[in-house]
């Protein structure tokens, strides 16, 4: 099991956003925008798990990725700190790890009114250095 980073969110306009910039997700994706290239630079990134808030049909076709007790919690309790696993596929990241985990030991996903997950950035995002493993 790896490590369970703490997720900043200020996605307002994601199925899985909970007031207080938390994330209500079972489980986020952090992905390359392309997936032919290594990100370079944060704008790269991208919150593959986003799910427009467009209506009630989009909170229930994201139902199947949700942490239904930590949203609860987190409902209930604004200061909980509700945290999704995170799967990290951006090799080319300080903080990505093997298994395609997150080492680091917070993170902040951005992109305010968001349309779609290239809207979104892994602001925490750090290009890895030549040789760095």
């Amino acid at each position: 099991m790896g490590l369970r980073p703490t997720v900043k969110c200020v996605v307002d306009t994601c199925t899985h956003y909970l007031y207080g910039d938390r994330c209500g997700a079972g489980n986020i994706d952090i992905m390359h925008e392309e997936e032919t290239h290594m990100s370079e630079i944060i704008e790269q990134t991208m919150c593959k798990t986003f799910s427009h808030a467009r209506n009630i049909l989009s909170y229930v076709s994201s139902a199947d990725n949700v942490n239904w007790a930590g949203s609860v919690a987190g409902l209930l309790d604004p200061d909980y700190k509700v945290s999704p696993t995170i799967a990290c596929t951006v090799a080319s990241c300080k903080y990505w790890g093997e298994g395609a985990i997150c080492i680091a030991e917070a993170i902040e996903v951005t992109g305010e009114n968001s349309d779609e997950c290239q809207d979104t950035n892994c602001k925490t995002f750090v290009r890895r250095e030549e040789g760095e493993l």
